[in-house]
């Protein structure tokens, strides 16, 4: 039997990474129970088991702060399991818990290992040239580690089907960013008028402001949208405006103004070979365990490099965006990895000119920043992949 040493911390990442690497037989969690209950670490171990289903569990609390103590339950288990092979973990290990566990390694000649999440890879600290292999695994493995769960998500198959579709209107928004604002404004305004309980069906009359009397919604952005298909059986007339929506998803884009540059961003990500996992509009039930499904928090685009999460924000707005945004990137990011995690603030405004001040706070909070100079770059899908894949910073 293989058993793996671990030493739970709340840097999950870290030991989701260790246990899918070496996949031991048994994975032995010591934790320390003035930080941590049985529930979560139970949590962690339920994770790693959907990719492990032979995986058994033993746990063993110990005072983190008493090296004696922890160096005597470390000896005593390697003998008590003389006849098996132990690897010990040392990528959560304080370092108390680190000098007892190389003590322990050195006693019993048993292996050590540490997690070097920026290269993906599994390090045997004995055997410099041994490497353990990478495992990859999701985003929802993750969070469902820290004992939460994801409801849902947007429809990946559906977004790869009309790729082509979506991102002609994404690119049609971006540059018509105001317009696009009063039409959708406009469809919100009059989505419930649809004929004999026809959902897909909009009826609406004609708008005219301004002092130059524009229409509302605009003619060009309505036959676009025919264009590509996300309506169908336009007619404008007798300022009457009517049409069919293809379908549910593209009713509910046409009528959210932000989606856009999320569609912008999260092909972006799918264009890559670097990343797996991509996901737009996640929602995160942080708790699990109780009897109700409370969305937490709501994440635009999330991808996995290698074993670290990405984390996106998308901010629509031209306006410069504020500290509020800045801040709630980061807080979201670290509910899901405390210790290791990429984030992205990609933002339709000119904020490296206009707010110099939130932009170098989010650079000093190892956020990447990608504005609207950058979003319409020729390349965009190469730079923004670029930033991530330079990106080495973690995150304490």
């Amino acid at each position: 039997m293989e058993i793996l040493i671990e030493f739970y911390h709340k840097n999950i990442l870290e030991n989701m990474t260790a246990v899918l690497g070496v996949q031991p037989d048994i994975v032995m969690f010591y934790f320390d129970p003035r930080f941590f209950t049985h529930t979560a670490v139970y949590d962690t171990y339920l994770a790693c088991r959907k990719y492990i289903p032979h995986l058994k569990l033993e746990l063993g609390v110990m005072d983190s702060d008493n090296y004696w103590a922890m160096e005597e339950k470390l000896l005593r288990y390697a003998k008590d399991n003389g006849n098996d092979h132990i690897i010990i973990d040392l990528s959560g290990c304080n370092p108390l818990s680190a000098v007892a566990a190389c003590q322990s390694a050195g006693r019993y000649d048993l292996p050590m290992v540490c997690a070097d999440l920026t290269f993906s890879r599994i390090i045997c600290l004995n055997d410099p040239v041994r490497h353990y292999g990478f495992h990859s695994f999701e985003l929802s493995d993750l969070i469902e580690a820290c004992g939460g769960k994801v409801i849902a998500c947007a429809d990946s198959d559906y977004l790869d089907k009309n790729r082509d579709n979506l991102l002609s209107m994404a690119a049609k928004v971006l540059e018509n960013s105001k317009t696009w604002l009063s039409v959708c404004t406009y469809l919100q305004k009059h989505g419930g008028n649809g004929r004999g309980g026809h959902s897909r069906h909009f009826s609406g009359p004609a708008e005219y402001r301004g002092k130059n009397k524009n229409p509302v919604p605009d003619t060009k952005i309505m036959h676009f949208l025919a264009r590509t298909q996300l309506i169908q059986n336009l007619t404008i007339k007798n300022n009457q405006i009517q049409f069919d929506y293809k379908d549910k998803e593209s009713a509910g884009y046409l009528t959210t103004y932000g989606i856009w540059l999320e569609f912008k961003t999260y092909y972006a990500l799918k264009a890559s070979k670097k990343f797996h996992d991509v996901k737009n509009s996640l929602k995160v039930d942080w708790n699990r365990n109780d009897t109700q499904d409370i969305i937490g928090n709501e994440i635009d685009v999330t991808a996995m490099y290698g074993c670290i999460p990405v984390v996106v924000s998308c901010k629509m707005s031209e306006n410069a965006t504020d500290a509020d945004a800045v801040n709630e990137l980061y807080a979201v990011s670290h509910r899901i990895s405390p210790g290791h995690v990429i984030q992205v603030l990609v933002t339709w405004s000119d904020i490296k000119q206009k707010r110099q001040g939130i932009y170098m706070k989010a650079k000093e909070m190892g956020i990447i920043v990608m504005d609207k100079e950058d979003i319409r770059h020729g390349d965009f899908p190469a730079k923004l992949e670029r930033a991530i894949c330079q990106k080495r910073t973690i995150i304490r």
